[in-house]
């Protein structure tokens, strides 16, 4: 076999790999589901019953988006512990959630 041919061989088993992961075998959605129970048992020990952490997933990524009434403080230090739990990659505030002094 050329290079080529053992390049695309190596693409196609990747992608066939991949597609197996996220989609049939549905490793991608006990991967997200366990992070976020991780994440809502973590909240819940810190009284942070109104917010909420879910990952992204489409495209599924490691990265854990938090929404939810928090001040300055508590919006720094969520993230910075949530960023603690194996798996997760980057924890980040949604834009669309206001800081707890703006919430009605």
């Amino acid at each position: 076999m050329n290079r080529m041919t053992i390049l695309v061989l190596g693409i196609a088993a990747v992608i066939a790999v991949t597609w197996a992961w996220h989609g049939p075998l549905g490793a991608g959605d006990r991967f997200a589901a366990d992070i976020e129970r991780r994440a809502r048992v973590m909240l819940d020990h810190d009284e942070m019953v109104r917010v909420d952490a879910r990952l992204e997933r489409d495209p599924l990524s490691r990265r854990l988006v938090l929404s939810g009434p928090a001040d300055d403080y508590q919006r720094a230090e969520i993230k910075r512990r949530m960023e603690t739990i194996a798996g997760v990659g980057e924890a980040a505030w949604s834009p669309a959630s206001l800081p707890a002094e703006q919430a009605p």
